[in-house]
């Protein structure tokens, strides 16, 4: 995936990788929409809470995801790599920490990998009006709503997805698309983008 500079998501899976994706399909058998929904576009009012780095994340739907978060960030060669544990979940430490108010808070986990389903298998079948909580360091709970969903080339993801810049969001990626055996990664990304949910 390239977004101006290398940045991609790297997943070494191999056998398990026929597991979830086989060419798109979701968990259920049914086949995912590439696009739907609406991308966060604007601050959705002032955010009090206090900056901390996420260490939990928790998505609710069909299958819930619990997944405890770490910081990554790229390689030499430009790659975003999640966790080598496929149980848990990557954040992107240059980009927006959650409550902050601007910027993108992105969150990549494993879709499989040679053990089984990787954290964010279930994205796949992560609708549009999902909850989502990420929880800080300071045991802070910030609650998202998922608004949009979108497919990428895995060498095209947008730029602005990396920047502590724009509407504050959180984005959360992983693989999708056909699994190429020998490159030894998936041909596409797919990003759940989620807008903060402001208090009553």
């Amino acid at each position: 995936m390239r977004s101006g500079r290398r940045v991609g998501v790297v997943a070494a899976f191999g056998a398990g990788a026929v597991l979830v994706v086989a060419g798109g399909m979701l968990l259920d058998g049914s086949k995912p929409p590439r696009n739907e929904g609406a991308l966060p576009a604007s601050p959705a009012g002032p955010r009090t809470a206090p900056f901390s780095p996420p260490v939990a994340v928790r998505v609710a739907g069909p299958h819930p995801v619990r997944a405890a978060v770490s910081a990554v960030a790229a390689t030499l060669e430009g790659d975003l790599e999640p966790p080598a544990d496929g149980g848990r979940v990557g954040w992107w430490a240059l980009g927006a920490s959650p409550g902050a108010a601007r910027g993108t808070v992105l969150l990549v986990g494993h879709v499989d990998t040679e053990a089984g389903l990787g954290a964010f298998a279930a994205l796949h079948d992560t609708g549009l009006g999902t909850r989502v909580d990420v929880t800080g360091a300071d045991g802070h709970v910030h609650p998202y709503r998922v608004t949009a969903r979108r497919t990428y080339e895995r060498d095209e993801l947008p730029a602005d997805l990396f920047s502590p810049e724009g509407p504050p969001r959180l984005a959360l990626l992983t693989c999708s698309g056909t699994y190429d055996t020998a490159a030894g990664h998936y041909s596409d990304t797919l990003v759940l983008y989620a807008a903060p949910v402001t208090p009553a």
